[in-house]
């Protein structure tokens, strides 16, 4: 198998894992900052191993400093966000697919800005996956 599916894999289950934490931390009343700052404290410690495993040179660029910051920005909105619908008691097997239309906008956007090609099968994929999303969450 491909490694990129196989890593694509271990995203998917990661993330799966991290979303369910989510809503469990919801449920038992944890506030939300200090579980944030916990969760991105992990990511520093992931980034740093990385990076001493990978030997390169630890390099920040004005360029990758706005985009991560965009990106943080949005992903850190996303997680209160939904921190937020579990809090209110929002249930799992409907805001988790919701949130999975994120596919969507990701595909999107990578065809927009990579100008990678639209397919008839990415199309039907796209559509296929969001309205199995969309049942889901009803």
């Amino acid at each position: 198998m491909d490694v990129t599916i196989v890593l694509a894999l271990v995203a998917m289950i990661g993330m799966g894992i991290n979303g369910f934490g989510n809503k469990l931390g919801a449920a038992q009343g944890v506030y939300a900052p200090p579980f944030l700052l916990i969760i991105n404290i992990m990511y520093c410690v992931a980034a740093l191993v990385l990076h001493a495993v990978q030997k390169q040179t630890f390099t920040i660029s004005s360029k990758m400093i706005g985009l991560a910051l965009l990106v943080g920005l949005c992903g850190s909105i996303s997680y209160v966000s939904m921190f937020t619908a579990f809090k209110l008691g929002g249930e799992g097997s409907i805001l988790f697919p919701i949130r999975g239309l994120s596919v969507v906008v990701a595909v999107v956007l990578s065809i927009l800005f990579f100008k990678e090609p639209v397919t008839l099968n990415r199309l039907l994929g796209l559509t296929l996956g969001a309205s199995a999303i969309l049942i889901l969450s009803r």
